[in-house]
Order: C-alpha cells, then structure tokens, then sequence
C-alpha cells in the first residue's frame, strides 16, 4: 500500500516529456530493459536483429531481489548504472510486475517508452511511463511484447 503511494508520489513530480512516435527505419537509438533471469538466447537474437536494423542497442538487465528495495524502489547501485543518453525507444521486455521496472522506466530518458500492460495492475497505474502497452495472453514471452511493438511502429509509420 504504502509502496504503491511513494509510487504514484514520485510519478506526480516526473517533468511531462514531450511524446513522439517514431518512425521505426529512424530509429537509431534503443535500450532494452528485462529480468535477468529471462532467456538471454531470445534477448540476442532481439539485439542482432535490431543492430542490423542500424540501431545502437543498450541493455539494461535487473534483478528483483538483488536490485529493488523492500518498497519496490530502485537501490541506489542500480540506478547509478543506468544509461544517462537520450535513446529513441525504450523497449521494456519484462513479463512480470515489479514496481522497481516502472521506476527503472521512468529514469531512462527516451522519446518513446513500449513495454507489457499488466492486466493485473490497474492501468491509471501503469499509464504516464509507458507510451504503447502491448496486451498478451497468459505468460508472455519477452520475444513476442519486441515483436508487436516493432510491428505496430512499421504499420503504424507504413
């Protein structure tokens, strides 16, 4: 409860940012934020198909328990080594909630933020730090929330 409530705190005092969407061939710029423990096999492949797309990949991989505060908060080693460039698409491939990945999110500064809608969240909580949710069936893999949202900027930008 009391998590839930620094959450929304520190989401209120976020500066707005300007949205755009990108044209997926313009893009040139991507970080790719996941749980560590999730398939590195599919996470390669992901960074190769993007690299030969001309894109400048960065990986931000986290551990829940090693990397997030009791609140859900992101510890302070953590959020150190987080990338501070501007990237022009941030692909959140996580396919669990944990209230660190949101703020992990929001302190990534990209242009456009595509990530997994959680339907066991409500989504006034998840909106404001993901700019496209991608909605899955039952246990979603990391592979297809990369392939819908890359899909939906090529149809989107055709």
């Amino acid at each position: 409860m009391i998590d839930n409530w620094l959450f929304q705190y520190k989401k209120k005092r976020q500066p707005q940012r300007e949205v755009l969407f990108p044209n997926y061939s313009k893009v040139r710029s991507v970080v790719i934020v996941f749980e560590q423990n999730a398939d590195s096999k599919q996470h390669a492949m992901l960074i190769k198909s993007l690299e030969r797309d001309g894109m400048m990949v960065e990986v931000v991989g986290y551990e829940p328990k090693k990397d997030f505060t009791y609140f859900g908060r992101v510890r302070e080693e953590a959020m150190a080594s987080l990338p501070s460039q501007r990237f022009d698409l941030l692909l959140d491939l996580s396919t669990h909630y944990y209230l660190g990945t949101q703020y992990i999110d929001m302190a990534i500064d990209a242009t456009f933020k595509a990530g997994l809608r959680f339907p066991e969240v409500p989504e006034q909580d998840q909106q404001g730090i993901l700019d496209m949710m991608i909605s899955l069936t039952d246990n979603p893999q990391a592979e297809e929330i990369a392939e819908q949202v890359i899909h939906f900027m090529k149809m989107i930008n055709a």
